[in-house]
């Protein structure tokens, strides 16, 4: 995500920087204090300073992510979303076997 935001930033926002430069989404991003609980993030919609997805690594890291943003940015709000895996059989199936649990044949 952080480098679909860098690709974005490198080529569109020349084309009107005044409405794409996003420098609250940018203190955002670079906000020292979320770094150890974000993958990364990136503007949504059009890119002025309306709406950032940040990807966190853990629910307890989007617990301290929420708390950082309440905290170092009061006019932001930040709403919470865990889009959960579905369940694949393969994949589970494969991650029973890494982990040594035997499956019996049909």
């Amino acid at each position: 995500m952080t480098k679909a935001q860098a690709e974005f930033d490198r080529h569109v926002v020349p084309a009107c920087p005044d409405q794409l430069t996003a420098k609250k989404l940018h203190l955002l991003l670079h906000h020292e204090p979320l770094k150890p609980y974000i993958f990364g993030g990136k503007g949504v919609g059009s890119q002025g300073d309306g709406t950032a997805q940040l990807i966190v690594k853990n629910q307890e890291s989007q617990r301290k992510a929420i708390e950082i943003i309440k905290r170092d940015f009061p006019q932001m709000q930040a709403l919470q979303l865990t889009i959960s895996r579905p369940p694949t059989p393969m994949i589970d199936l494969v991650e029973d076997e890494l982990n040594g649990n035997k499956l019996e044949k049909l």
